[in-house]
């Protein structure tokens, strides 16, 4: 089975959508041989032959994260977080400000970061073939929560210190 997650943002991620689509549409994705669930929050164009539900309660969310072979997530913080303790093959797509899937460029950001731990990272459709054709899994050093807990406990320390100058 292929998971595909979009998160719960409002924003919809039709992008991937159309991606996972033209996947399907041109046999790199076999619907008649491997089940396609996705999780498609706001999204307002759904792949053809797949299985789709807005929101996944969490208990199920991870049972469908384990029965998974591949999966293919947008790069949320929270979703990363799961992947990595799941230790399951997957790839993050960004959603991106510029076509209207999010507030801001946070995910391009955490997709740098990623990146350079080895997570593989869709910009385009054929970086998501690559990926069906030779999947990997990452042990992640860093999770997007690790970072910022660190980043918190630095800024804790610097307000602390200049709190008693």
């Amino acid at each position: 089975m292929i998971l595909v997650t979009v998160g719960t943002e409002k924003f919809p991620f039709d992008r991937l959508m159309k991606w996972i689509n033209h996947l399907i549409q041109e046999d790199f994705i076999n619907i008649e041989q491997e089940e396609i669930i996705i999780q498609c929050g706001s999204c307002t164009f759904i792949p053809t032959g797949v299985k789709n539900y807005s929101i996944v309660p969490s208990e199920k969310f991870k049972n469908y994260v384990e029965e998974a072979r591949l999966i293919i997530a947008h790069c949320g913080e929270g979703t990363i977080d799961l992947l990595a303790k799941m230790n399951k093959s997957f790839i993050l797509v960004p959603r991106s400000c510029r076509f209207g899937e999010h507030i801001d460029e946070h995910q391009l950001e955490l997709a740098d970061m990623m990146e350079k731990q080895g997570v593989a990272i869709a910009r385009c459709p054929g970086d998501l073939v690559r990926f069906l054709m030779t999947p990997q899994n990452v042990e992640l050093t860093t999770t997007p929560t690790d970072y910022y807990y660190s980043t918190t406990q630095s800024l804790e320390a610097m307000i602390t210190a200049k709190a008693f100058e």
